[in-house]
């Protein structure tokens, strides 16, 4: 069945990014349009009178973009997201559904009546007579006001999904047995395990993009906005500033890079035999210089930087236009890109 096309729209805490696309074979897509907003303050997350500033600014985004289309996919954030690997005994589809409704407080910190629980199953193991089910679960209260943002907007949610499944989609290549996506935002850097184009594992830790625009700040007695702006034009060049700005946002880097480890041993303890062999960089971090060598280096293995719109066709000036700015909009395009 091929899919419907669809505004894929992420509500990140720094910006909010759109992407419309138009199927036009399996796994390929057309680009229809493209934008971006700066998201208002508090985000969907702040207080009830705040959404009607977060839907008009979700509608100037659609507006300007010149978006056609008025259904959509969107992200909920993932440190807002519960997710958990269960390991059950081998049973029919059916089965699992009926067995998790009952064990589901188990395994989420929300009460069942007050979460908005789905699950997919990623592993059976036939000769073990076992299989594990990957738990996602968010607070009702989260997915109403996402759902009325939309509305406000003028838009339709057809689907909602975490940050993590949209940016696997979009940007981990089908035939990488084993891989790791580290999506670096403003405030929290996700880090999911995917195998063969599934999600199987996702947590979310603090340190993120404003963590090192901070360490600028502190290191060089800078405004946040010239730290921010030294960050993006320097990153981590050895050869600008004498190497002022990556001796400041060192620090930071190691702290991600031991959570990226930890992510990946905890994963390969569970799985004997498995190895992680890539990492995918994602998010708006993933476009400041020399990001990549310096965790490829730190990690002792393959780091590349997401792009969707290797997927993507669309005319040479939107490609000139849009030139590596693939993992900002990794999330939007995932969205768009969903079949259902």
């Amino acid at each position: 069945m091929t899919a419907l096309p669809k505004l894929g729209i992420d509500i990140g805490t720094a910006s909010i990014k759109l992407v419309e696309l138009f199927p036009v074979g399996k796994g390929k897509w057309k680009l229809g349009a493209i934008g971006s907003e700066i998201t208002p303050p508090g985000g969907v997350l702040g207080n009830q009178n705040n959404l009607g500033v977060i839907a008009a600014a979700v509608g100037k985004t659609v507006k300007e973009s010149g978006a056609k289309n008025r259904r959509v996919a969107a992200a909920l954030p993932e440190e807002q997201v519960s997710s958990h690997v269960v390991e059950i005994p081998l049973m029919s589809d059916e089965e699992v559904k009926q067995a998790l409704q009952w064990q589901v407080e188990q395994y989420i910190p929300i009460p069942a009546d007050k979460a908005v629980w789905s699950h997919e199953i990623i592993r059976r193991d036939e000769a073990g007579g076992g299989m594990e089910v990957l738990l996602v679960a968010a607070a009702k209260n989260l997915v109403d006001s996402f759902v009325r943002v939309f509305d406000m907007a003028g838009l339709e949610v057809v689907a909602l999904e975490t940050e993590l499944m949209a940016t696997a989609r979009a940007v981990v290549p089908a035939d990488v047995p084993l891989s790791m996506i580290v999506d670096i935002g403003a405030k929290s850097t996700d880090l999911g395990i995917v195998r063969a184009g599934q999600m199987v594992f996702a947590r979310t830790i603090p340190t993120a993009g404003e963590a090192f625009t901070r360490a600028i700040e502190a290191a060089l007695g800078l405004a946040s906005g010239q730290a921010e702006e030294y960050k993006r034009t320097y990153g981590f060049d050895t050869q600008k500033m004498q190497g002022k700005i990556t001796e400041a946002m060192k620090p930071v880097m190691n702290v991600i890079t031991a959570e990226v480890r930890k992510t990946g041993d905890f994963y390969m303890s569970k799985h004997r035999g498995e190895q992680v062999k890539l990492v995918t960089l994602s998010g708006g971090v993933a476009l400041v210089p020399e990001v990549v060598n310096v965790l490829s280096g730190l990690l002792g293995m393959e780091v590349a930087v997401g792009n969707p719109f290797n997927r993507i066709e669309m005319d040479k000036n939107k490609t000139s236009q849009l030139l590596g700015l693939g993992p900002f909009y990794a999330v939007a395009a995932g969205l768009a890109m969903r079949t259902s």
